[in-house]
């Protein structure tokens, strides 16, 4: 029996459980105490086009004190809220707003920005403009950065990388004529220059199978604090079942709840879609608080105690009365 079909079958014995469980609250009753979330990092999905794939950084941090880079490699296994798992790669062919939050569902934080970038530009309008860039006990211009950038994996990677900390060394003016798409000119710009003189790390993965790479939570932990000095507790996973209908509905509540600490590692459809009221469901009368944190993020829905699915403490079951 495949993976693919263990999960599903476990999924749909998970909702029809819980469509009989025991209710312990509601959106409309008194809010039990929880756990604060984290604070937000600050970050901004930087995605750089190239002449032969596209590369991404997640570039920010202020929320922790220390700001920085964090390289994710393209073949980065990545799952994509309302899609299911792709890679980095094919997140990045999507809009940049859902590339951004399949960016921070990888990591377990929320991304409030983001832009794009071409490789012309970090070579022409900062890295010749600043009269080349520092790399080992090089210079480079722009003809040169451009050729590191257009490397095949990991070559190109490792070049983003290299790139962007020289251009934080010589502390270059990011500026708002050099984006070519973004959600807020402004507060990128504020971001990327914001990061002056800090360092850049890449998301180290592992090979789990021929030319499957994943990123291990410990991995990812090690990343965001040697990157932004945090999170360095890791984000809570979440399975989210589409149980409206509404294609891409993972994708709204990945946003709604990233924010919160939390993360999705299933995003399936459920059996039916007929689901008037969305239910989130832990196994565990324990578990009940971070149940109804995902709740209050969501602003609807009924938490109950069913059977625990075995793959994340909580489950939602997305409804009709969820519109994002």
């Amino acid at each position: 029996m495949t993976r693919r079909l263990v999960l599903v079958l476990v999924l749909a014995a998970l909702v029809t459980a819980a469509t009989g469980a025991l209710v312990v609250s509601r959106s409309d009753e008194p809010h039990r105490v929880q756990a604060e979330p984290p604070p937000a990092i600050g970050l901004a999905l930087l995605i750089v086009t190239t002449q032969t794939e596209p590369l991404a950084a997640l570039v920010g941090g202020t929320g922790f004190g220390r700001t920085g880079a964090l390289v994710l490699a393209p073949e980065t296994v990545v799952m994509i809220p309302g899609q299911g798992e792709a890679t980095v790669g094919e997140a990045l062919e999507l809009p940049p707003e859902q590339a951004s939050t399949a960016a921070g569902n990888l990591l377990g934080v929320w991304v409030e920005h983001h832009a794009v970038i071409e490789d012309r530009t970090l070579a022409s309008s900062l890295a010749d403009a600043a009269g080349g860039i520092a790399i080992g006990d090089q210079i480079l211009g722009g003809d040169e950065v451009l050729t590191l950038l257009a490397e095949p994996a990991p070559g190109g990677v490792a070049g983003l990388q290299l790139v962007l900390e020289a251009l934080f060394a010589a502390d270059v003016g990011w500026d708002e004529v050099d984006i070519i798409e973004t959600d807020d000119e402004r507060a990128v710009t504020r971001t990327l220059n914001s990061a002056a003189g800090s360092r850049a790390v890449v998301l180290e993965v592992d090979e789990v199978a021929s030319g499957v790479f994943v990123a291990s939570i410990d991995q990812i932990t090690r990343a965001l604090v040697d990157a932004f000095g945090g999170p360095a507790e890791a984000a809570i996973p979440v399975i989210v079942l589409n149980g409206n209908g509404v294609p891409g509905i993972g994708q709204l509540v990945a946003e709604h709840i990233l924010p919160g600490g939390f993360k999705v590692v299933v995003s399936e459809n459920a059996s039916t879609f007929d689901h008037l009221e969305t239910l989130v469901v832990v196994g565990s009368a324990d578990d009940v608080a971070l149940a109804e944190r995902v709740r209050d993020l969501l602003g609807v829905g009924s938490v109950s105690v069913s059977v625990g699915s075995g793959i994340a403490p909580v489950t939602v079951v997305v409804g009709k009365d969820f519109t994002g």
